[in-house]
Order: structure tokens, then sequence, then C-alpha cells
């Protein structure tokens, strides 16, 4: 199955080194500056695009083995720094009447209890499927893809949830994970067995958003099982790439 396949074609890292983190700027860049336009190039003096966040935030980042393309971003936003002191998250910032305090309460959850999904960007030509001849034209040069990898395109979104999902279940101070995303998502996340709850009512921020909360009981025991070798993997890679010092230090500004 290509899905078992995935990493035949694909490697998915934390990004540390300063070119890692470039091309997980550059992606975003790309997505949410000059494809959506949520963001405002002029605000960027390089075409990376970086916020206050980035600071205490894990990044991962899922490469082409042949080509080396980057294709796919997601970074998990901490709420502390590597020097443990608290730090804010985007929906705090931007979408904070949305989310549905109580429910925080209700689960005993205290500041710095819970972490946030945020920045899931894929580049452009790595969401397109099969096309005439298995091209796909990037930067002006034609990279020829066999139907196997297209195919596998499809699994870089799943691949970066795992991700996020495989730090969330192996932390022991994060206890809740939420994430302001788009209603629609949700379908692409239950077929793997991902369940997002929704933690709040619908907000108008670039488009209609929605916060939505990820429990950690419920997280191992939902994973559909044609999935469930998929999301081992990338459990093994996590924790291969999380040591001790990487969580302790945090290394990731």
């Amino acid at each position: 199955m290509v899905i078992n396949n995935f990493f035949d074609y694909f490697e998915l890292v934390l990004a540390r080194t300063p070119a890692q983190k470039r091309d997980v700027y550059h992606i975003r860049y790309q997505v949410y500056c000059d494809e959506l336009g949520f963001e405002d190039k002029s605000q960027f003096k390089q075409p990376l695009e970086r916020d206050r966040f980035d600071g205490h935030s894990l990044h991962f980042l899922i490469r082409h083995r042949r080509t080396g393309l980057a294709a796919g971003t997601a970074r998990c936003v901490l709420p502390f720094d590597e020097f443990g002191h608290k730090q804010s998250l985007p929906s705090e910032h931007f979408c904070q009447p949305a989310l549905d305090s109580s429910i925080i309460t209700n689960l005993g959850l205290r500041r710095g209890d819970y972490a946030e999904v945020s920045r899931v960007a894929i580049r452009a030509e790595f969401r397109r499927r099969i096309t005439l001849d298995h091209q796909v034209y990037l930067d002006h040069q034609a990279y020829q893809f066999t139907s196997d990898e297209l195919q596998s395109f499809s699994h870089i979104a799943i691949c970066l949830y795992f991700a996020l999902a495989a730090y969330y279940q192996q932390s022991q101070t994060i206890h809740a994970m939420i994430a302001i995303m788009e209603p629609r998502l949700m379908k692409h996340l239950n077929r793997p067995g991902i369940h997002f709850q929704p933690a709040g009512q619908l907000i108008d921020y670039h488009g209609v958003r929605q916060p939505f909360i990820l429990y950690k009981d419920s997280l191992v025991s939902d994973i559909k099982p044609l999935f469930r070798p998929f999301f081992d993997s990338v459990c093994q890679l996590v924790t291969d790439e999380l040591t001790q010092e990487t969580l302790l230090a945090l290394d990731i500004a």
C-alpha cells in the first residue's frame, strides 16, 4: 500500500538547523503570503514568514527524498519557552472570543497545560495529484514523479498531524492541544482517526474557522487500523527526534 511506503518517498524531521528552519519559513511564505495572501509580504525582508510564536514552537518538516524539496511543515506552539517561562498562544491573540473557556476549565486545565497546532502548510506542488505524463513543474524545472509518489502526496498532511499527535502523546507537560481550523478539515483528519472536538463558536478569521481540542485519552485508541502502522512509524521517528536534551533545551528559536 502507498501509505505504508510513504517514508520511501519522504522524510520527517524536527527542524533544528538554520537551513531546516529556513525551509519551514519559506514554505509558510509561499503558502500564507504568495498563495493565500493571509500575511502581508511587505512585512518580511526575505521570503520567510515568521512570527512571535516561532521562538517557543516545535517545527516539523517533511522533505521529498529524491529531489530534496521541502514539501510541508507544521508547528506545535508551546505554552512555555526554554527557560520555563509561560508564553502566549496564537489563539489568545487572534481568536480568543471564539474559544469556549468552560471546556478548558471543565478539563481541569491550567494556563500552560495545553499547546496549539499552528501553521500547517504544504507546498502547492505537493498538493497536486497525478498530472499529464506525471510531471510537476517546480521553479521552471520538470521533476518526474512516479504514480506511487504522486499518490503519497495526499498523506503529507496526515503525516504532519500524526507528528504533532505523537509529540502530544509523549509529552509529560502538555495535556491538551487546541487548533483553530476550518471545520471541513475535520473530515480529512477523521479518516485516519484523529478526532478533534469542537471547542467554541465559528469565527471569521481568514475564512470560517472554529476552535477544536484534541483529548489525549482518545488519541491512540481512535487511530484507524489501516493507519496504525503509519502512525507507529511516525511515533518512532518523533521519539528519535525528540531527545531528552531537545525537550529540555528546546533549541527552537
